[in-house]
Protein backbone atom coordinates (compact mmCIF):
# COMPACT_ATOMS: atom_id res chain seq x y z
CA UNK A 1 0.00 0.00 0.00
CA UNK A 2 1.63 3.05 -0.68
CA UNK A 3 2.78 5.85 1.66
CA UNK A 4 0.70 9.20 1.55
CA UNK A 5 2.10 12.39 0.96
CA UNK A 6 3.27 14.48 3.62
CA UNK A 7 0.80 17.80 3.94
CA UNK A 8 3.35 20.77 3.28
CA UNK A 9 2.97 24.01 5.40
CA UNK A 10 2.44 26.59 2.97
CA UNK A 11 2.37 30.51 2.13
CA UNK A 12 -0.35 31.76 -0.48
CA UNK A 13 -1.21 34.89 -2.21
CA UNK A 14 -3.81 36.05 -5.13
CA UNK A 15 -2.47 36.12 -8.56
CA UNK A 16 -4.08 40.15 -9.38
CA UNK A 17 -4.92 41.42 -12.64
CA UNK A 18 -2.78 45.04 -12.69
CA UNK A 19 -2.05 47.58 -15.15
CA UNK A 20 1.08 48.54 -16.27
CA UNK A 21 2.95 49.08 -19.50
CA UNK A 22 3.75 46.26 -21.73
CA UNK A 23 7.25 45.17 -22.65
CA UNK A 24 9.06 45.35 -25.12
CA UNK A 25 11.83 42.51 -25.44
CA UNK A 26 14.84 43.75 -27.06
CA UNK A 27 18.36 42.23 -27.30
CA UNK A 28 21.01 43.52 -25.29
CA UNK A 29 24.93 42.85 -24.72
CA UNK A 30 26.55 42.02 -21.63
CA UNK A 31 29.49 44.11 -20.86
CA UNK A 32 31.41 44.94 -17.85
CA UNK A 33 30.81 47.57 -15.33
CA UNK A 34 34.39 48.76 -15.58
CA UNK A 35 37.18 47.93 -17.86
CA UNK A 36 40.77 49.52 -17.12
CA UNK A 37 44.03 49.19 -19.15
CA UNK A 38 46.51 49.19 -16.03
CA UNK A 39 49.50 51.12 -17.72
CA UNK A 40 53.16 51.44 -16.70
CA UNK A 41 54.04 54.18 -14.16
CA UNK A 42 57.55 54.10 -15.07
CA UNK A 43 59.98 52.84 -17.54
CA UNK A 44 61.22 49.37 -17.09
CA UNK A 45 61.75 45.55 -17.67
CA UNK A 46 58.93 42.90 -16.44
CA UNK A 47 60.54 40.95 -13.69
CA UNK A 48 57.40 39.32 -13.19
CA UNK A 49 53.96 38.79 -14.69
CA UNK A 50 52.04 37.83 -11.73
CA UNK A 51 48.56 37.02 -13.36
CA UNK A 52 47.41 35.40 -16.34
CA UNK A 53 44.47 35.95 -18.41
CA UNK A 54 40.97 35.15 -16.67
CA UNK A 55 42.38 35.09 -12.94
CA UNK A 56 40.21 36.65 -10.41
CA UNK A 57 42.00 39.88 -9.28
CA UNK A 58 41.47 41.86 -5.72
CA UNK A 59 42.36 45.60 -5.45
CA UNK A 60 45.40 46.41 -4.75
CA UNK A 61 46.65 43.07 -5.68
CA UNK A 62 50.14 43.21 -7.71
CA UNK A 63 50.11 42.47 -10.83
CA UNK A 64 52.94 42.80 -12.48
CA UNK A 65 56.78 43.60 -11.11
CA UNK A 66 59.21 45.64 -12.98
CA UNK A 67 62.81 44.93 -12.10
CA UNK A 68 64.25 47.30 -9.20
CA UNK A 69 67.46 46.24 -8.20
CA UNK A 70 69.40 49.52 -8.55
CA UNK A 71 66.77 51.64 -6.78
CA UNK A 72 66.74 49.18 -4.14
CA UNK A 73 70.55 49.53 -3.67
CA UNK A 74 69.94 53.16 -3.54
CA UNK A 75 67.18 52.82 -0.90
CA UNK A 76 69.79 51.13 0.92
CA UNK A 77 72.54 53.71 0.86
CA UNK A 78 69.60 56.47 1.83
CA UNK A 79 68.43 54.84 4.87
CA UNK A 80 71.87 54.74 5.95
CA UNK A 81 72.47 58.22 5.42
CA UNK A 82 69.21 58.73 7.56
CA UNK A 83 70.58 56.93 10.10
CA UNK A 84 74.00 59.19 10.18
CA UNK A 85 71.63 62.16 10.07
CA UNK A 86 69.88 60.99 13.07
CA UNK A 87 72.79 60.46 15.01
CA UNK A 88 73.91 63.92 14.45
CA UNK A 89 70.62 65.38 15.48
CA UNK A 90 70.90 63.20 18.41
CA UNK A 91 74.22 64.19 19.34
CA UNK A 92 73.26 67.80 19.36
CA UNK A 93 69.98 67.45 20.91
CA UNK A 94 71.99 65.31 24.05
CA UNK A 95 74.70 67.98 24.30
CA UNK A 96 77.97 67.44 26.17
CA UNK A 97 78.38 64.53 28.29
CA UNK A 98 79.92 64.64 31.74
CA UNK A 99 83.55 63.26 30.63
CA UNK A 100 83.37 66.24 27.97
CA UNK A 101 82.20 69.27 30.84
CA UNK A 102 84.99 67.40 33.34
CA UNK A 103 87.67 67.39 30.77
CA UNK A 104 87.25 71.12 29.69
CA UNK A 105 86.51 73.03 33.11
CA UNK A 106 90.30 70.59 33.54
CA UNK A 107 91.45 72.65 30.38
CA UNK A 108 89.83 76.17 31.75
CA UNK A 109 91.79 75.44 35.18
CA UNK A 110 94.85 74.48 33.93
CA UNK A 111 94.81 77.77 31.69
CA UNK A 112 93.95 80.20 34.20
CA UNK A 113 97.00 78.30 36.37
CA UNK A 114 99.77 79.19 33.24
CA UNK A 115 97.31 82.64 32.76
CA UNK A 116 98.43 83.50 36.36
CA UNK A 117 101.65 83.10 36.34
CA UNK A 118 102.65 83.96 33.44
CA UNK A 119 100.92 87.76 34.33
CA UNK A 120 103.03 87.23 37.83
CA UNK A 121 106.29 86.43 36.03
CA UNK A 122 105.88 89.00 33.64
CA UNK A 123 105.16 92.08 36.55
CA UNK A 124 108.11 90.03 37.96
CA UNK A 125 110.56 90.80 35.41
CA UNK A 126 109.03 94.33 34.11
CA UNK A 127 109.55 95.56 37.56
CA UNK A 128 113.22 94.26 37.04
CA UNK A 129 114.02 95.69 33.43
CA UNK A 130 112.28 99.19 34.83
CA UNK A 131 114.98 99.09 38.07
CA UNK A 132 118.13 98.59 35.34
CA UNK A 133 118.22 95.18 37.13
CA UNK A 134 119.90 92.18 35.25
CA UNK A 135 117.31 91.85 33.04
CA UNK A 136 117.67 91.51 29.18
CA UNK A 137 115.01 93.21 26.94
CA UNK A 138 114.99 90.09 25.34
CA UNK A 139 113.71 88.18 28.54
CA UNK A 140 111.32 91.37 28.96
CA UNK A 141 109.83 90.54 25.74
CA UNK A 142 109.57 86.99 26.28
CA UNK A 143 107.64 86.89 29.21
CA UNK A 144 105.22 89.99 27.91
CA UNK A 145 104.75 87.18 24.90
CA UNK A 146 104.20 84.61 27.74
CA UNK A 147 101.48 86.67 29.23
CA UNK A 148 99.33 87.64 26.12
CA UNK A 149 99.64 83.80 25.01
CA UNK A 150 98.35 82.22 28.11
CA UNK A 151 95.88 85.00 28.37
CA UNK A 152 94.39 83.94 25.06
CA UNK A 153 94.49 80.47 25.69
CA UNK A 154 92.06 81.11 29.03
CA UNK A 155 89.68 82.56 26.62
CA UNK A 156 90.05 79.85 23.94
CA UNK A 157 89.46 77.50 26.79
CA UNK A 158 86.90 79.73 28.99
CA UNK A 159 84.94 79.94 25.98
CA UNK A 160 84.70 76.02 25.02
CA UNK A 161 83.89 74.95 28.36
CA UNK A 162 80.35 77.86 28.50
CA UNK A 163 79.93 76.21 25.19
CA UNK A 164 79.59 72.52 26.57
CA UNK A 165 77.92 73.60 29.46
CA UNK A 166 75.25 75.58 27.53
CA UNK A 167 74.98 73.29 24.82
CA UNK A 168 74.13 73.87 21.06
CA UNK A 169 72.79 76.69 19.88
CA UNK A 170 68.99 76.54 17.98
CA UNK A 171 70.30 77.25 14.79
CA UNK A 172 71.86 74.11 14.73
CA UNK A 173 69.80 71.68 15.90
CA UNK A 174 67.80 73.15 13.26
CA UNK A 175 69.90 72.69 10.46
CA UNK A 176 70.44 68.84 11.46
CA UNK A 177 66.57 68.72 11.78
CA UNK A 178 66.84 70.11 8.17
CA UNK A 179 68.88 67.82 7.10
CA UNK A 180 67.27 65.07 8.25
CA UNK A 181 63.94 65.89 7.07
CA UNK A 182 65.66 66.08 3.66
CA UNK A 183 67.05 63.14 3.65
CA UNK A 184 63.71 61.71 4.69
CA UNK A 185 62.55 63.03 1.86
CA UNK A 186 65.09 61.41 -0.73
CA UNK A 187 63.92 57.82 1.02
CA UNK A 188 60.19 58.47 -0.09
CA UNK A 189 61.19 59.72 -3.23
CA UNK A 190 62.97 56.31 -3.41
CA UNK A 191 60.27 54.81 -1.99
CA UNK A 192 57.90 56.11 -4.05
CA UNK A 193 59.66 54.89 -6.94
CA UNK A 194 59.55 51.40 -5.84
CA UNK A 195 55.79 51.28 -5.63
CA UNK A 196 55.65 52.83 -9.17
CA UNK A 197 57.79 49.65 -10.17
CA UNK A 198 54.98 47.25 -9.06
CA UNK A 199 51.88 47.58 -11.01
CA UNK A 200 48.86 47.44 -9.38
CA UNK A 201 44.79 46.09 -9.92
CA UNK A 202 42.46 49.15 -9.32
CA UNK A 203 39.65 47.37 -8.46
CA UNK A 204 38.03 43.70 -7.67
CA UNK A 205 37.67 42.06 -11.42
CA UNK A 206 39.32 39.52 -13.90
CA UNK A 207 42.17 39.38 -16.14
CA UNK A 208 41.27 39.90 -19.98
CA UNK A 209 43.92 40.77 -21.79
CA UNK A 210 47.98 40.66 -21.08
CA UNK A 211 50.15 42.92 -23.18
CA UNK A 212 52.99 41.87 -21.90
CA UNK A 213 55.27 38.73 -20.68
CA UNK A 214 58.62 38.65 -17.96
CA UNK A 215 61.49 40.60 -19.74
CA UNK A 216 59.91 42.48 -22.01
CA UNK A 217 60.90 46.18 -21.89
CA UNK A 218 57.71 48.78 -21.15
CA UNK A 219 57.91 52.44 -21.20
CA UNK A 220 55.66 55.00 -19.05
CA UNK A 221 52.35 54.65 -20.17
CA UNK A 222 52.25 51.54 -22.24
CA UNK A 223 49.29 49.22 -21.50
CA UNK A 224 49.95 46.09 -19.65
CA UNK A 225 47.27 44.30 -18.26
CA UNK A 226 43.34 44.71 -19.25
CA UNK A 227 40.79 44.47 -16.21
CA UNK A 228 37.32 44.47 -16.29
CA UNK A 229 35.06 44.74 -13.25
CA UNK A 230 32.04 42.17 -13.13
CA UNK A 231 30.56 41.64 -9.81
CA UNK A 232 28.16 44.27 -11.66
CA UNK A 233 27.55 44.49 -15.20
CA UNK A 234 26.05 46.83 -17.74
CA UNK A 235 23.41 45.52 -20.30
CA UNK A 236 23.71 47.78 -23.03
CA UNK A 237 20.04 48.01 -25.22
CA UNK A 238 19.49 49.98 -28.50
CA UNK A 239 16.32 51.45 -28.25
CA UNK A 240 14.47 53.82 -30.49
CA UNK A 241 13.42 56.95 -30.33
CA UNK A 242 9.71 56.43 -29.78
CA UNK A 243 10.77 53.87 -26.84
CA UNK A 244 13.21 55.66 -24.77
CA UNK A 245 10.97 58.69 -24.37
CA UNK A 246 8.76 55.94 -22.36
CA UNK A 247 12.39 55.20 -20.04
CA UNK A 248 13.05 55.94 -16.84
CA UNK A 249 16.15 55.82 -14.54
CA UNK A 250 15.28 52.78 -12.05
CA UNK A 251 13.04 51.71 -13.85
CA UNK A 252 13.11 47.64 -13.51
CA UNK A 253 13.76 45.27 -16.41
CA UNK A 254 13.38 41.77 -16.32
CA UNK A 255 16.59 40.27 -18.17
CA UNK A 256 17.01 36.47 -19.82
CA UNK A 257 20.61 35.35 -20.47
CA UNK A 258 20.52 31.74 -22.47
CA UNK A 259 22.29 28.61 -20.71
CA UNK A 260 24.12 31.29 -18.18
CA UNK A 261 21.87 30.97 -15.07
CA UNK A 262 18.36 29.34 -14.57
CA UNK A 263 18.25 32.15 -11.80
CA UNK A 264 15.37 35.20 -12.52
CA UNK A 265 17.50 38.20 -13.20
CA UNK A 266 16.50 41.46 -12.39
CA UNK A 267 18.19 44.99 -13.14
CA UNK A 268 17.41 48.90 -13.02
CA UNK A 269 18.30 51.37 -15.86
CA UNK A 270 21.05 52.83 -15.04
CA UNK A 271 21.79 55.44 -17.81
CA UNK A 272 19.98 56.84 -21.32
CA UNK A 273 22.36 58.24 -23.21
CA UNK A 274 20.91 61.57 -24.66
CA UNK A 275 22.57 61.60 -28.14
CA UNK A 276 21.38 58.76 -30.89
CA UNK A 277 23.98 56.61 -32.99
CA UNK A 278 24.36 58.35 -35.90
CA UNK A 279 23.73 55.30 -38.34
CA UNK A 280 21.19 53.29 -36.27
CA UNK A 281 19.40 56.11 -34.90
CA UNK A 282 18.97 54.42 -31.70
CA UNK A 283 19.77 55.64 -28.12
CA UNK A 284 22.60 53.42 -26.16
CA UNK A 285 20.35 52.28 -22.69
CA UNK A 286 22.17 50.94 -19.46
CA UNK A 287 20.61 48.60 -17.45
CA UNK A 288 22.62 47.68 -14.43
CA UNK A 289 22.58 44.11 -12.67
CA UNK A 290 24.33 42.56 -10.12
CA UNK A 291 26.68 39.58 -10.91
CA UNK A 292 27.03 36.39 -9.22
CA UNK A 293 30.19 34.34 -9.58
CA UNK A 294 30.19 30.56 -9.60
CA UNK A 295 32.50 27.74 -10.51
CA UNK A 296 33.20 29.04 -13.78
CA UNK A 297 33.52 32.83 -12.72
CA UNK A 298 31.04 35.51 -12.76
CA UNK A 299 27.56 34.07 -14.50
CA UNK A 300 27.06 36.51 -17.10
CA UNK A 301 30.23 37.30 -18.84
CA UNK A 302 30.82 40.47 -21.25
CA UNK A 303 30.04 39.49 -24.70
CA UNK A 304 26.80 37.58 -23.48
CA UNK A 305 23.91 38.24 -25.58
CA UNK A 306 20.75 38.85 -23.45
CA UNK A 307 16.95 39.61 -23.67
CA UNK A 308 15.33 42.06 -22.10
CA UNK A 309 12.21 43.07 -21.38
CA UNK A 310 12.03 46.86 -21.56
CA UNK A 311 8.66 48.35 -19.73
CA UNK A 312 7.84 50.57 -22.97
CA UNK A 313 4.66 49.15 -24.27
CA UNK A 314 1.45 50.48 -23.77
CA UNK A 315 -0.81 50.36 -20.70
CA UNK A 316 -2.51 46.80 -20.25
CA UNK A 317 -3.69 44.83 -17.61
CA UNK A 318 -1.84 41.95 -16.88
CA UNK A 319 -1.83 39.24 -14.28
CA UNK A 320 0.78 39.62 -11.84
CA UNK A 321 2.23 37.32 -9.06
CA UNK A 322 4.73 37.42 -7.01
CA UNK A 323 8.40 36.61 -8.39
CA UNK A 324 8.99 34.18 -5.23
CA UNK A 325 5.67 32.60 -6.58
CA UNK A 326 8.30 30.95 -9.51
CA UNK A 327 9.52 27.66 -9.60
CA UNK A 328 12.81 27.54 -11.97
CA UNK A 329 13.61 24.44 -13.51
CA UNK A 330 16.12 25.01 -16.03
CA UNK A 331 14.52 27.13 -18.80
CA UNK A 332 11.28 25.48 -17.60
CA UNK A 333 8.84 28.36 -15.39
CA UNK A 334 6.19 27.35 -13.05
CA UNK A 335 3.83 28.27 -10.60
CA UNK A 336 2.16 26.20 -7.48
CA UNK A 337 -1.53 26.74 -7.95
CA UNK A 338 -3.86 25.84 -4.43
CA UNK A 339 -7.63 24.08 -5.45
CA UNK A 340 -9.51 26.52 -2.48
CA UNK A 341 -11.85 22.82 -1.88
CA UNK A 342 -9.55 20.17 -2.23
CA UNK A 343 -6.00 21.96 -0.90
CA UNK A 344 -4.26 20.39 -3.30
CA UNK A 345 -2.00 22.04 -5.35
CA UNK A 346 -1.05 22.14 -9.21
CA UNK A 347 1.95 23.03 -11.41
CA UNK A 348 0.81 25.24 -14.06
CA UNK A 349 3.77 26.26 -16.32
CA UNK A 350 3.95 29.99 -17.45
CA UNK A 351 5.53 32.43 -19.36
CA UNK A 352 7.01 35.53 -18.01
CA UNK A 353 6.95 39.05 -18.74
CA UNK A 354 6.99 42.55 -17.34
CA UNK A 355 8.39 42.77 -13.88
CA UNK A 356 7.49 45.92 -11.48
CA UNK A 357 8.52 45.71 -7.97
CA UNK A 358 8.01 42.15 -6.81
CA UNK A 359 5.29 41.24 -9.19
CA UNK A 360 5.90 39.81 -12.32
CA UNK A 361 3.39 38.98 -14.87
CA UNK A 362 2.44 35.15 -15.60
CA UNK A 363 1.30 34.04 -18.73
CA UNK A 364 -0.48 30.73 -19.12
CA UNK A 365 -3.23 28.44 -17.78
CA UNK A 366 -4.06 31.17 -14.83
CA UNK A 367 -6.54 33.60 -13.50
CA UNK A 368 -6.72 37.05 -11.22
CA UNK A 369 -7.98 35.48 -8.17
CA UNK A 370 -6.23 32.04 -8.00
CA UNK A 371 -4.33 31.24 -4.60
CA UNK A 372 -0.48 30.90 -5.82
CA UNK A 373 2.19 29.36 -3.37
CA UNK A 374 5.05 31.93 -2.70
CA UNK A 375 6.78 29.84 1.13
CA UNK A 376 6.79 26.24 0.74
CA UNK A 377 7.03 25.59 -2.94
CA UNK A 378 10.52 24.34 -3.86
CA UNK A 379 9.56 20.43 -3.21
CA UNK A 380 5.89 20.57 -4.29
CA UNK A 381 4.69 18.16 -6.67
CA UNK A 382 1.42 18.18 -8.92
CA UNK A 383 -1.44 16.30 -6.72
CA UNK A 384 0.21 17.19 -3.44
CA UNK A 385 -2.20 18.42 -0.17
CA UNK A 386 -0.84 21.29 1.60
CA UNK A 387 -2.00 23.14 4.28
CA UNK A 388 -2.21 27.25 4.15
CA UNK A 389 -0.60 28.56 7.43
CA UNK A 390 -1.13 32.26 6.07
CA UNK A 391 -2.15 34.26 3.55
CA UNK A 392 0.35 37.32 2.16
CA UNK A 393 -1.47 40.02 1.57
CA UNK A 394 -1.67 41.80 -1.58
CA UNK A 395 1.31 44.42 -2.07
CA UNK A 396 0.12 46.26 -5.16
CA UNK A 397 -3.63 47.71 -5.54
CA UNK A 398 -5.92 46.12 -7.88
CA UNK A 399 -7.17 48.16 -10.83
Amino acid sequence: MARAQKVQNVVVTDIQALEFSGSQNSVGIVNASKTSRVGAAVDGRVAKMLVEEGDAVKAGQPLVNLQTAILELQLKGAKAELELRAAELAELETGATKEELDASLANLRAAEAARKFSAWNYTRVEKLFQGGQVVSETEFQQAQADKKRDEQLYQAALSVHQINVRGPRPEQISQAQARMKSQEAVIQSFEEQLRRHTILAPFNGYVTVKHSEQGQWVTRGEVVVQVIKLDQVDIVVNVTADHVTKLQLGNQVRIDVPHATDELVFGNVFAIVPEADPQSRTFPVKIRVANEAGTSGPALKAGMLARVQLPVGAPKKMLMAPKDAIVLNGNKRTIFVVDPKTQVVSEVDVELGVSNGELIEVQGAVQAGQAVVIRGNERLKTGQKVAVTSTNPATSQED
